[in-house]
């Protein structure tokens, strides 16, 4: 996350709720006057009454001077925080490129761009972009992360470019509100006019430090940010991995430079047809799905190892019973927003079910008085790790993104509304959408019609149960986007479902067609693995329909000959980059 001793710290700021419609054009204007935030009226709790007029197009400016830049690739350039990933090989370099902070008018001044690439020995390799999501996350040490845990780097350079605004590009950090809520389950009226009053107070702040630049930090300016790089490496077309907020990037990227698009595979799916509330507004459903119908369960079918109960109802009362606890102040640092969060963290990827019940085990113990038990599950917070950036800027720039990409709705009232409805169905995270700083952003950004048709086909891949960006929103786009190729992951969960995965089926269609331009012939479905401790993958839900794919492994795993803590760790360090951040 976007604090170093914490990604505990508001995981459910993801779950924005609803917003409004894109508009427009490929190749618009820059960014932005500033407008009053009054001064757009909405129509309901997260719609505007309609889209924007197309800005009218333009090109872009000449960019020669910046294409022709001289660029020097070092390994000491390479940020400090993927320095344990760097180190495990001199293949990875860095080198910093200057981009212009307006592409249609770069008088207006430049910013730098952190750019990583992991260099393959092949003579033919391609160019192979990344991004773990976000919007927000950096690019650098994840693209040095899946140059590790996949072939990617025997036929590809793999290239990283932190997105403006995050990362150790021009970076942008404020604050986030401090809005003293323990319990958003709770919230009285005049609590939810104080959390009001302190967010909007936060983006006045943030306006007031960084205005110069938060207007420019949009998904097509990053967008472009990247065919610079392209440009610069002198590479005709590029191939792609994107995770998550990844997607949005990619299709854009594929809106706006369709004849640069080479291998694109898109993991974990936004609906980036749509406007980002579509995708944010399901996440309190997709979270209360992943709970309900597979962490539940599995924790049941091993009450022997953590001790929580035999059937769903037993399990979420433990989870019911220590909430209380900590609204009540008998568990220290734990308050009942807090293991919320904590809990809906460990949804993202199912080696987190056993995260998410061991610290409930310790938590139940705690609360039936038993100290050492609530020592072990504040240390366990702490082991979490951070991202090595010790400010706000991942958090500041998924603000500025979101809230660029898409018009919001500007009635703080209308999202408390709306969190109290879907809390009541969805109480895991529900509750927290209760408010968004997108309400009181006085920027508008030109908005981006995304159409990937003059593209080649892309890939997308989805599970089933992914709780950030649902099998639903990711659906959408494929049936607005013909020409996308989908392989369903039937009753697996993971947020991430390639790169790092045991799921051969998975990894060898996607590799596939990365690596051999081998892409699968029809929308096609792979099976789950089962969920750690499990023997046998358990069904949820109906199945998913369509031609199965062999699950054999088409790839030896060529696990790189380092002891298990590292790959642990890089593990660890691509769960953290695919999960979006504010």
């Amino acid at each position: 996350m976007t604090r170093s001793h914490a990604r505990f710290a508001t995981v459910m700021a993801l779950t924005l709720t609803t917003a409004t419609a894109l508009s427009a054009c490929q190749e618009a204007s820059g960014p932005t006057v500033p407008r009053s935030s009054s001064s757009s009226a909405t129509s309901s709790a997260g719609t505007a009454p309609g889209a924007q007029a197309p800005a009218p197009q333009r090109p872009m400016a000449d960019l020669s001077r910046y294409v022709g830049q001289q660029v020097s690739w070092s390994e000491d350039t390479c940020p400090s925080s993927m320095r344990v990933v760097t180190a495990l090989s001199d293949k990875t370099t860095c080198a910093r490129i200057t981009a212009p902070k307006d592409y249609f008018d770069p008088g207006k001044g430049d910013i730098t761009l952190m750019v990583a690439r992991t260099k393959s020995d092949n003579p033919d390799a391609r160019v192979l972009f990344t991004n773990p999501g976000g919007p927000g996350a950096p690019a650098a040490r994840f693209s040095a992360v899946v140059a590790k845990l996949s072939p990617l780097a025997q036929t590809h350079d793999v290239i990283g470019v932190d997105p403006r605004g995050t990362g150790d590009s021009t970076s942008v950090s404020c604050d986030p509100p401090r809005t003293g809520v323990d319990d958003n389950r709770n919230l009285t009226p005049a609590q939810v006019t104080t959390v009001q009053s302190r967010v909007k107070k936060s983006v006045t702040d943030c306006v007031a430090k960084h205005g110069g630049l938060l207007p420019f930090l949009t998904s097509d300016n990053t967008a472009r940010d990247h065919d610079l790089v392209r440009r610069i490496l002198g590479a005709g077309t590029v191939d792609y991995y994107g995770v998550s907020a990844g997607t949005w990037l990619g299709s854009r990227y594929a809106t706006l430079f369709p004849k640069q698009v080479g291998r694109f595979v898109l993991d974990s799916n936004t609906e980036f047809t749509a406007p980002f509330a579509k995708t944010f507004g399901n996440q309190p459903m997709a979270f209360q799905r992943r709970w309900d119908q597979q962490f539940l369960p599995w924790a049941a079918r091993h009450d022997a190892t953590y001790g929580l109960g035999t059937d769903n109802r037993a399990v979420n009362g433990v989870y019911e019973k220590v909430r209380k606890a900590a609204g009540e102040g008998r568990l220290d640092v734990f308050t009942p927003s807090l293991i919320d969060n904590v809990l809906a963290s460990e949804m993202y990827g199912d080696p987190g079910f056993v995260s998410a019940a061991t610290l409930l085990g310790l938590l139940d113990k705690a609360t039936d008085g038993d100290p050492d038990a609530l020592r072990q599950a504040k240390r366990s917070l702490m082991s979490s790790g951070g991202d090595g950036y010790t400010d706000y800027r991942e958090s500041t720039t998924f603000m500025a993104v979101t809230c660029n990409d898409t018009p919001w709705n500007k009635q703080p009232l209308t999202y408390a509304a709306n969190a109290f409805n879907l809390g009541k169905k969805y109480p895991l995270t529900g509750y927290d959408v209760v408010e968004n700083r997108c309400a009181y952003w006085p920027y508008t950004a030109p908005q981006t019609k995304v159409d990937v048709s003059k593209a080649p086909p892309m890939m997308m891949v989805q599970t089933e149960l992914d709780p950030a960006t649902s099998y639903e929103n990711a659906m959408s786009a494929h049936r607005a986007s013909p020409s996308t190729r989908m392989l369903v992951v039937d009753n697996q969960g993971d947020h991430g479902a390639v790169v790092g995965s045991k799921n051969a089926c998975v990894t060898t269609a996607a590799y596939d067609f990365l690596t051999k331009g081998k892409l699968i012939a029809q929308d096609s479905v792979c099976p789950a693995v089962p969920l750690p401790d499990d023997s046998q993958v358990f069904e949820v839900g109906s199945k998913a329909q369509g031609p199965q794919l062999p699950t054999a492994d088409g790839y030896a795993r060529q696990k790189p000959n380092l002891a298990q803590q590292v790959i642990d760790l890089l593990l660890r360090i691509l769960a953290e980059a695919t999960r979006p951040q504010r």
